[in-house]
């Protein structure tokens, strides 16, 4: 169990060492901290409550859509963070794609509002975080049934 948690650790770190290049490429380093927490419960708490590989994916996605629709309509100002965040936080609450730093995420693409950059960026890190998921996931079976 040792090593699966140590596996766990060191998966977690290079996420985060992944995530900050991708955020430090795209002059986004504040998308780095939403995402470091999506690492840190897709490793230390795989396949939990709230650490699915489909809540991730589809959590992320739906910020990016609803981010980029209210940056096109609205602008970023605070009526549209404010129904933005209560649209995602209606999204994580009622569906089965719980990943609460969605709601993080959100705030931050208004703090750094560069739609282009946001979404390649988040989309990037989303893919990877999800990609992370599966091989995580993969590599502890096989180590459980060799156990």
């Amino acid at each position: 169990m040792d090593k699966i948690k140590n596996l766990r650790f060191i998966s977690f770190i290079v996420l985060v060492i992944v995530i900050v290049i991708i955020s430090l490429k795209f002059k986004l380093t504040l998308l780095a901290p939403p995402f470091a927490v999506s690492a840190y419960l897709i490793t230390s708490e795989h396949r939990g409550e709230f650490s699915g590989p489909y809540s991730v994916a589809i959590s992320y996605i739906f910020v990016i859509i609803t981010t980029t629709i209210f940056h096109i309509f609205l602008g970023v100002g605070t009526i549209s963070l404010i129904l933005n965040i209560a649209i995602v936080g209606l999204f994580i609450t009622y569906t089965q794609f719980r990943h609460p730093p969605a709601l993080a995420l959100t705030i931050f693409s208004f703090i750094a509002h560069n739609d282009f950059l946001f979404i390649i960026s988040a989309l990037s890190i989303a893919a990877l975080l999800f990609i992370s998921d599966l091989l995580l996931d993969r590599i502890e079976q096989k180590y459980s049934t060799k156990n």
